[in-house]
């Protein structure tokens, strides 16, 4: 024959908010935990679930975002003791939440510092970046000395004079600039400059 408990209002009610804000655990473990049964809590959540916070929470603690966990670990950690269970009770939470966010914030800053794949991938992204600019610096030269080039044959030309065949060789230069500039713009080596 089994033996019967009774067990105050006080313990119901705080065994019925548990169990409510129970985060990943199921309803038998907890009640196991507390040494009552589950049809025992179903029964006291009839009579006392509705009563004033006793109320379920709006979200669930796998529901909030990365954000508003490392808020609520940071504020957690800056309370008083006798602060931090009226904190638990307005969030919604239980101490093994915010324990097990602050080792995995803990974790995750360890692993980024440590991981040599990290360091290395950021190394050839740095070696890749240096390249990429010495490579525009090297057509940014090329350009400049191409442009240079053409405006002192246009003013030897216009100095010494230019006849018919002088035109056609300007055409021809100043289609090789725009060539040039073509070339540079599509991210193209840039050809020698041309001899005059």
């Amino acid at each position: 024959m089994e033996q019967s408990h009774h067990y105050s209002e006080e313990f119901k009610r705080s065994a019925i908010q548990k169990i409510l804000l129970r985060g990943g655990k199921t309803v038998e473990e907890i009640c196991g935990e507390i040494g009552i049964s589950s049809p025992s809590f179903y029964e006291w959540r009839k009579k006392y679930g509705s009563a004033a916070g006793m109320k379920k929470p709006d979200r669930r603690p796998q529901d909030w975002t990365a954000s508003e966990k490392w808020k609520a670990v940071f504020e957690f950690e800056g309370l008083s003791e006798s602060e931090r269970g009226e904190f638990l009770r307005k969030s919604g939470l239980h101490s093994d939440h915010l324990e097990r966010w602050k080792k995995s914030m803990q974790s995750g800053l360890e692993a980024t510092a440590k991981d040599p794949a990290t360091r290395a991938e950021m190394n050839e992204l740095k070696a890749k970046n240096k390249e990429l600019e010495s490579d525009l610096n090297r057509k940014n030269k090329a350009l400049a000395e191409t442009t240079a080039l053409l405006i002192l044959k246009k003013k030897a030309d216009l100095l010494w004079g230019t006849g018919a065949e002088n035109e056609e060789n300007s055409l021809t230069e100043e289609s090789a600039l725009v060539s040039c500039r073509r070339r540079w713009t599509a991210g193209l080596p840039a050809p020698l400059p041309p001899t005059f």
